[in-house]
């Protein structure tokens, strides 16, 4: 049986007694997995700003109708292929610097593992998305080929408080679940790829790090670029 309170709060136990035992994908999948649900979730309800957006043009139902399916498809595959696949991968690498000696299957599993933090994370930032949506002021496009409203509405949009708001928020709830995460990881990537503890924790702080300061650095020049404060 897993113990998820185990993985949660005391990471090292519940990598340590996975010792010997061969890697299963199912729970870090089934945990991935509905991750990526949680987005799509994200991404479609987001869309509806979009959808809100066109509703003054002809056929705008349809427009926003196919960017919230995009928004939701690409959120799903987003969430697989970068938090799990692609972030075992740069751990499994990155370890490969101090001679890891694991197969990319443990890695992949004990990624996913320490994917739950993020998960909860996603839900909270996702519930609150739910409560900022009727407070967002959304500039209606009457003209999709008037290049200059698309541009003025879009930037409206993104410099309404609210939206400003929810923004830095998530970010900031989903850096701290993302840190949590990385605790996470950095006993699971040592148990996978049997490196000592600081080995690991250059190996998971080092790209994580990369990822957060990318991360702040889009939101804030983002604001700064459209005008904000």
């Amino acid at each position: 049986m897993i113990n998820l309170l185990d993985l949660l709060v005391h990471p090292e136990r519940f990598f340590s007694a996975l010792e010997g035992k061969e890697p299963d994908l199912k729970i870090p999948a089934a945990i991935a997995l509905a991750g990526a649900v949680v987005a799509a979730v994200a991404g479609y309800a987001q869309s509806s700003l979009f959808s809100e957006m066109f509703s003054g043009m002809g056929g705008g139902a349809g427009v926003g109708a196919f960017i919230g399916i995009m928004a939701a498809v690409g959120a799903f595959f987003g969430f697989l292929v970068i938090w799990w696949v692609l972030m075992a991968g740069v751990f499994h690498v990155i370890s490969m610097m101090f001679k890891g000696s694991g197969n990319f299957t443990r890695t992949l599993a004990n990624t996913g593992y320490g994917l739950l933090p993020t998960l909860i994370g996603s839900v909270i930032t996702t519930l609150i998305l739910y409560t900022y949506l009727p407070r967002i002021a959304v500039p209606v496009i009457r003209n999709l080929q008037d290049a200059a409203a698309v541009q003025k509405a879009m930037q409206e949009m993104m410099l309404d408080p609210a939206m400003k708001e929810f923004t830095q928020v998530s970010m900031a709830i989903s850096i701290l679940f993302l840190v949590w995460s990385a605790n996470i990881w950095i006993f699971g990537v040592r148990q996978a790829r049997g490196l000592t503890l600081k080995q690991a924790c250059i190996t998971v702080i080092v790209p994580v790090t990369i990822f957060i300061l990318y991360m702040m650095y889009v939101t804030f020049s983002g604001f700064s670029m459209l005008g904000g404060a």
